[in-house]
């Protein structure tokens, strides 16, 4: 029989992992409790992510960094400002030269000789960048340096990021944490023709090795919200086939988590404690959070599909259209007021993150397998099933009738 300390301890390696899978570069400063625990257990997590997905996982004194490899394109999401909106390609170029300035920067430094420096690199590089004399160009700088405040490459020692924002003259004074800023990129670029070349050359989704395939399996369970069979080539799907229980096991093992498995596809489901951990991104307490779970109710009860299993049902625009209207009203704008936000979000803005979240999520797929393009195409897939049957808004979809449990037929992915 386990005892009640080794049942603990578990649940210490598991809160450890999934805080890794989340987040790959945690400190002793941005998580403090959450980087004693991986390091008080670096010698298992280090021997268990090396084993079962292939990481590389490195624990130093004041920071861990896990390097995932293997997939790119189909995990990537976009990095984003406190606001939500996506970093610009501006901000990205921002990211790139305060990490190509910090690298040899002093261990104290003010933003403006930080800024000054930026210049210079990006001049180098044939860009005109200059954060101390354009306000475009502070916002974006600004922006990049505090992401890289949250992941603990430097810290404010001396004023406000947000002061250095409004002012370029204000004297704000930044400690860096070199180390860590040489593990934010964990697969540091190289030579080659262009950055696709560079992308492709990470990826591994599909090795044809036995070992290596189920690594690359086991991969793509923990990395993808939804794994549909139907997005799989034969060679994966058979893989899939063979091997799910033993990679599901293994995963189990490893982040403490369950699993569907069902026809449409495979989706591993984490604890109820991932969501205090902040390990899962769907469903979440935020404006855009709240959109979606609502939207994704609307649509099960409006658009059930008549045959089960079904990989995914059409929205027609009209019916997108009426039901993001529906969640964003006045009702759902007071429900926000009273707990996420004290303010009323702008719809527009709303509207298009919740579907962003519901695409990175698995429960809907945008026009060509991108959330952008507007309200046509778009297709409500089989996992959001799960999420039916809650009568969270009066109990009356959008076209009248009750959100009962049956309001989906297609499986859960």
């Amino acid at each position: 029989m386990t005892s009640h300390e080794d049942i603990a301890l578990i649940g210490e390696r598991q809160a450890a992992a999934r805080r890794l899978l989340a987040d790959p570069l945690i400190t002793a400063r941005t998580h403090p409790d959450d980087f004693a625990v991986v390091r008080s257990h670096s010698d298992w997590l280090i021997q268990r992510f090396r084993r079962v997905l292939g990481y590389d996982l490195t624990v130093a004194a004041d920071h861990a960094r896990l390097a995932k490899t293997g997939l790119v394109g189909p995990v990537t999401r976009p990095l984003a400002r406190h606001s939500g909106a996506q970093f610009s390609p501006r901000t990205y170029a921002h990211l790139a030269l305060c990490l190509a300035a910090l690298v040899e920067a002093p261990r104290s430094l003010t933003v403006a000789r930080l800024a000054a420096d930026v210049h210079a690199a990006a001049a180098e590089a044939g860009l005109d960048f200059d954060p101390r004399d354009r306000m475009g160009e502070r916002r974006a700088f600004v922006a990049a340096l505090r992401h890289l405040a949250g992941w603990g490459a430097v810290t404010p020692a001396e004023g406000t990021l947000g002061d250095y924002a409004a002012d370029a003259g204000a004297g704000v004074r930044l400690t860096v944490h070199s180390e860590v800023v040489r593990r934010v990129v964990a697969h540091p670029p190289h030579s080659t023709a262009d950055a696709d070349d560079f992308v492709r050359g990470m990826e591994a989704g599909d090795p044809a090795g036995d070992l290596a395939g189920e690594v690359a399996l086991r991969r793509m369970l923990a990395e993808t919200a939804v794994v549909y069979r139907d997005d799989l080539t034969p060679r994966q799907r058979d893989r899939l086939a063979h091997h799910q229980w033993r990679a599901v096991a293994e995963l189990a093992d490893l982040l403490g988590c369950d699993a569907e498995i069902r026809a449409e596809g495979i989706a591993l489901i984490m604890p109820d404690e991932a969501e205090t951990e902040r390990t899962v991104a769907f469903p979440s307490a935020d404006p855009a959070g709240q959109a979606a779970l609502l939207l994704v109710e609307r649509l099960i009860a409006r658009l059930r599909p008549e045959a089960a299993p079904v990989a995914g049902v059409p929205v027609p625009a009209g019916v997108l259209d009426e039901e993001l209207s529906a969640v964003i009203d006045d009702g759902a704008q007071r429900r926000w007021g009273r707990s996420a936000v004290s303010h009323v979000p702008d719809p527009g803005d709303i509207a298009a993150r919740a579907l962003r979240l519901l695409h990175g999520t698995g429960l809907m797929r945008g026009p060509g397998g991108t959330p952008g393009g507007g309200h046509e195409g778009w297709t409500l897939l089989a996992a959001a099933a799960r999420y039916g049957g809650r009568p969270s808004y009066g109990g009356e979809t959008g076209a009248g009738e009750p959100a009962g449990a049956d309001a989906a037929s297609g499986g859960e992915g």
